[in-house]
């Protein structure tokens, strides 16, 4: 239930509340971080870790108790792991979105305004109580006309005023913020303001929700183990979404549904590769996936559908539902006001990403960061590869599907140690990505709060193995691309080496010592490029004889295969 509020603020009294608490944190990092930081003061400058962590303790305990904006911003910052230290973005991840309701016949009032109808013309019956409060709005039971039992969620009244004026003082603080240069330097603090807003603005737009949920249904269509609410389009708006009610057993309810005879595992292994899909195959994420907004909807058998009975009336706890073993069952999804389209690029950087590091290859795991454009232009690709490398080595089995029984240290020590990796690397991480680790991350604790033994890397890895597949597939456009650039890569090395030999070709250089380095190893890697073109020459070949997957080893195609690497083979000999 929500907290009991005795005294409600004032609009006014609210406003002053949270701007106080922005005024302490901007004090707190000016002495702490800037006066403290100057000569002999350092000596008596407290270590940061602790201050931080006391300072978000701070903003959590007064973001449940403000609610609005305040939490939304918590929340967002607690996925920006590659911003913010570990102290902070930890206690920000505990951050729980519960607040007094606001009193039914308010609600009321705003649902009548809004259709124009009394409530008794738009629902057979409506609880005034909710069943739930958040910082923008709440939802309650109710049943249309038809008799269909719903859930109607509604904006909190007055939640426009209230977002506006917290967005304005969190815009104050991060003009506070641009003039402190290592901030600066380090955050592009505007993108970030307007990041959080369209975040923010996107949850207060009940229609935007409803077509998140309809897209959803839409992507899992196929899958008949995911399920979402139905939308009641014409008596929903921006400020009152009604839709099925899918109050089944929460998700976290597993004693719940076993004793229907639904198994713990399937549940956690569908949901893990609901999840896999949505990141790798439909570039369309739930990025909320708390136990709250899950649901177990347990499905009758075939004997149960002949006696009459059907799903949707076993919602609520209305009918005992008596055990069958290894009964079908969905997972359903719920609130999609946090869902995050992930770009086409991103989704193939994503793919590298997860193949390498089921691979602990970290050559890999940094071209997935360049694919995605991830990284600033200074950055040191071998140390990052480098660092990466020492990381991944450190933890041998909590990659590779090795993590068993209650163990999950290796993973919870991963997890931390890469979140520090982010933290120091030169990245610039896109708000969707963040979102999506997010939400893997809620993911996989729900996952292990279903079965303690579930381990994710044994789902992930026939998927990883499916996209391997599907990369090297005649009609991908990834290997399209990679055969035309390796067709066109021998006689572009050509023309390199033929404006090599004239002494016409010039290079731009920064005049340092490693930029000179560089120069120097411009022929070896001539060489190392000429045996690329020979591997290259023959995957050409390969690819361009393979009939569904399989190379042809006719006469003629092994004879066509040789002719290609002679010539490659002579044209790195004439050059050498």
């Amino acid at each position: 239930m929500p907290p009991e509020a005795a005294l409600p603020l004032t609009n006014q009294q609210r406003a002053r509340a949270v701007r106080r608490l922005f005024l302490r944190i901007a004090l707190h990092i000016f002495f702490w971080d800037i006066v403290m930081t100057r000569g002999p003061l350092r000596r008596f400058r407290r270590p940061p870790a602790p201050r931080w962590a006391a300072l978000a303790r701070q903003y959590r305990r007064e973001a449940e108790r403000l609610g609005g904006v305040l939490i939304k911003l918590g929340q967002y910052v607690s996925a920006r792991v590659d911003l913010l230290p570990e102290e902070v973005t930890h206690v920000m991840a505990d951050l729980r979105d519960a607040v007094p309701p606001v009193p039914g016949p308010q609600i009321i009032a705003q649902i009548e305004a809004d259709f124009l109808l009394p409530i008794t013309g738009l629902y057979r019956s409506f609880e005034p109580v909710p069943i739930g409060a958040a910082s923008l709005g709440q939802a309650h039971r109710a049943v249309l006309p038809e008799g269909q039992p719903v859930v109607v969620k509604v904006l909190r009244p007055g939640i426009d005023a209230i977002v506006a004026s917290d967005l304005e003082i969190v815009g104050q603080f991060i003009r506070q913020l641009k003039r402190l240069e290592s901030i600066r330097r380090r955050v592009d603090l505007d993108l970030l303001a307007s990041e959080f807003t369209a975040v923010t603005y996107r949850e207060l737009d009940l229609v935007a929700e409803a077509r998140n949920c309809e897209r959803f249904a839409r992507e899992f269509a196929h899958d008949p183990a995911i399920h979402t609410p139905t939308i009641y389009w014409s008596r929903s708006g921006r400020r009152t979404l009604t839709m099925e009610d899918v109050s089944y057993f929460p998700i976290h309810d597993v004693l719940g549904f076993e004793a229907a005879g639904i198994d713990r595992r399937r549940v956690a292994s569908t949901l893990m590769d609901c999840y896999l899909d949505q990141v790798f195959r439909h570039g369309f994420v739930h990025a909320d996936p708390h136990p709250g907004n899950l649901f177990v909807r347990p499905l009758a058998t075939d004997g149960e559908n002949a006696a009459g009975w059907s799903p949707s009336s076993l919602a609520s706890g209305r009918v005992h539902i008596p055990h069958v073993t290894n009964r079908p069952f969905q997972v359903v999804f719920i609130d999609f006001g946090m869902a995050v389209e992930i770009p086409a690029r991103l989704r193939q950087s994503l793919t590298t990403y997860a193949t390498g590091m089921v691979a602990r290859d970290a050559y890999t795991i940094v071209q997935s960061y360049v694919e995605g454009d991830l990284l600033l232009p200074d950055t040191d690709l071998d140390e990052l590869e480098r660092m990466t490398a020492a990381l991944i080595n450190k933890f041998p089995h909590a990659l590779v599907g090795q993590v068993r029984k209650r163990d999950l240290t290796p993973f919870a020590e991963l997890s931390e140690e890469y979140q520090t990796l982010l933290y120091n690397s030169p990245m610039k991480m896109k708000a969707e990505l963040l979102f999506v680790f997010r939400a893997m991350g809620i993911c996989s604790g729900t996952v292990a709060g279903i079965d303690a033994a579930f381990d994710p890397a044994e789902r992930f890895m026939p998927l990883a193995q499916r996209l391997v597949a599907d990369e090297l597939k005649p009609d991908s456009d990834r290997l399209k691309r990679l055969v035309s650039a390796t067709v066109r890569l021998p006689m572009r090395l050509d023309n390199l080496l033929t404006t090599l030999e004239r002494g016409k070709l010039r290079i731009r250089t920064d005049g340092t010592d490693r930029r000179r380095d560089d120069i120097r190893q411009l022929t070896r890697a001539a060489n190392r490029l000429g045996v690329a073109v020979l591997a290259g020459s023959a995957m050409i070949c390969a690819v361009l004889l393979g009939r569904q997957g399989e190379i042809v080893t006719t006469p003629t195609g092994l004879a066509v295969l040789a002719i290609a690497m002679v010539a490659a083979g002579v044209l790195i000999s004439q050059r050498s």
